[in-house]
């Protein structure tokens, strides 16, 4: 493993940007390429904005958009809405296949998995078995590019085909806290305490990769994994270490041991940079990682003052997109708990390029975790400001 520290950039936002004002760099230009109002489309009180993602077009790019109603699924390519599929349930949590053809929502209340495919229109639903079995708290659900759902709660492990057809069923699944699926479908991956494990689709062990030891037992509840978007690698974090993973034969990429508390690991779309969020008692900022032929590199530290007595300054920065070229847009939360924020725009150079006005956290309005992304060349972003959506182009001066 080679790790080549390139630089280390400490950024303060001016002190004439405030938590009250918005900003723009005088080297470029945002231009709304359009807006749209959501809550003419949803009730606002039920909207979850399921995922916004680049697709290509006749024109080269466009965003697609896909709302969650309580009785239907929107689709929206730009600003025009061009499918509605409806449905009977109270969705409670939703997550996408990799390629978005596929949602798959817990329904809570209504006690059943429901599983859309965006593609054909069509809606399939089963009884959720946590429900009859009595197990406490939420399932871990995912699906894959095929339509194969996995679900796990407690020990309880069901996996279904596309139809719902239940294809693997253990209630003795102690074989990690973590469970997830690769892209393909083809196997699974869970952690234990101190080790990470693939297994097939059988839950045969294909291999066992041992991981650093937690100092405290508590610190397995911080612990994540995220696969590539390629699928070849993932990575562990663990309060204040990474390990990178090769899926096929599960051995060690590369490690890296920081002083900060790292967490939030998010790709770039072809896997070419690597950010990781994290916080110390002064500052709060992103750890930028490059991927070039293998090598994990470490390339660039954004830092930006914390002081959690002055509301004026963020007490966070949460990296929600990233380019291949090197753009971030991210989110900073002032006060805490965090209640207001703004969104920040970073360039390849990691200098603040653009500084949105300050809103009352949607956070509390809608349970989607994205909410903001940047098209792949760093040419453009959209972002929800609690009632729109905006698509916005960056242009140089």
């Amino acid at each position: 493993m080679v790790v080549n520290i390139i630089s280390l950039i400490m950024l303060v936002i001016p002190p004439a940007i405030t938590s009250e004002s918005s900003w723009t760099s005088p080297d470029i230009r945002i231009a709304t390429e359009w807006s749209i109002n959501v809550m003419d489309l949803v009730d606002p009180l039920e909207l979850d904005i399921g995922t916004v993602y680049e697709a290509e077009s006749e024109e080269g790019f466009e965003w697609h958009t896909v709302l969650v109603d309580k009785n239907f699924v929107l689709l929206l390519e730009g600003d025009a809405v061009v499918n509605s599929i409806p449905y009977s349930g109270d969705i409670w949590g939703i997550t996408f296949s990799p390629d978005r053809r596929y949602l798959l929502g817990n329904c809570y209340h209504d006690e059943k998995l429901i599983l859309f495919d965006l593609t054909e229109s069509t809606v399939k639903s089963i009884p959720l078995f946590s429900r009859e079995i009595g197990l406490p708290g939420d399932p871990l659900i995912y699906v894959t590019n095929f339509g194969t759902v996995l679900v796990k709660q407690s020990t309880y492990l069901r996996m279904y085909d596309s139809n719902l057809n239940c294809i693997l069923s253990r209630d003795d699944f102690s074989w990690g806290r973590n469970v997830g699926l690769s892209n393909a479908g083809d196997r699974m991956y869970s952690t234990t305490y101190d080790s990470l494990r693939a297994y097939d689709m059988q839950g045969n062990l294909l291999w066992n990769r041992e991981l650093f030891e937690q100092h405290e037992f508590w610190q397995l509840n911080i612990r994540e994994f995220l696969i590539s978007n390629d699928g070849s690698y993932l990575v562990i974090t663990d309060f204040d270490k990474l390990q990178v993973i090769s899926t096929a034969d599960g051995t060690q990429c590369a490690r890296f041991d920081f002083v900060e508390h790292i967490h939030d690991p998010i790709f770039s779309e072809s896997d070419s940079n690597l950010a990781l969020c994290f916080v110390t008692e002064a500052t709060v900022g992103s750890i930028i990682i490059s991927i070039r032929d293998n090598i994990f590199a470490l390339e660039d530290y954004i830092e930006i003052s914390n002081s959690r007595a002055d509301r004026e300054m963020p007490v966070h920065l949460s990296v929600l997109s990233i380019s291949d070229n090197g753009y971030i847009l991210g989110y900073l939360p002032f006060e805490y708990p965090s209640i207001y924020g703004k969104f920040v725009l970073f360039n390849p150079d990691r200098k603040i390029l653009w500084l949105s006005n300050i809103m009352i956290s949607y956070i509390n309005r809608l349970s989607g975790p994205i909410y903001c992304g940047l098209q792949n060349d760093g040419s453009g972003f959209w972002y929800f400001d609690v009632e729109s959506i905006n698509s916005c182009l960056i242009e140089l001066i």
